[in-house]
């Protein structure tokens, strides 16, 4: 029995300060999909991005176009693979928001990458 479960209809683009990483792990002031906010806990759930267009080659990994609506600066790829956690003080300035067709782009990696088709 699959799980058809919904995406959301809206990502937040914000810059963070990711801490608390090692290893390979993004870190420090960067661009993040904002993709759950746990308000009741003070805790989001984020998506890491690199403008490092060779981390595309990696599993589970989407590539973004700069828009005015996301407010990128540039062509950016979206570690789904190192999706994570964060306090919600991490989160310093909304940049932009994320168009529909890569969210439901990313539900889709996320989906495959846990396993949730089935």
């Amino acid at each position: 029995m699959g799980l058809n479960m919904p995406y959301p209809s809206k990502v937040d683009v914000w810059e963070a300060e990711l801490r608390g990483a090692s290893g390979h792990e993004q870190k420090g002031s960067r661009p993040v999909l904002l993709w759950r906010d746990l308000d009741h806990v003070k805790i989001a759930i984020v998506i890491p991005l690199t403008s490092n267009l060779e981390r595309k080659s990696i599993p589970h990994t989407y590539l973004i176009a700069a828009t005015i609506k996301n407010g990128l600066q540039k062509e950016s790829i979206a570690l789904i693979f190192q999706i994570r956690a964060i306090d919600k003080v991490q989160l310093k300035r909304k940049v932009g928001e994320l168009e529909s067709h890569d969210i439901a782009a990313i539900a889709d990696v996320l989906k495959d990458m846990l396993k949730l088709n089935r």
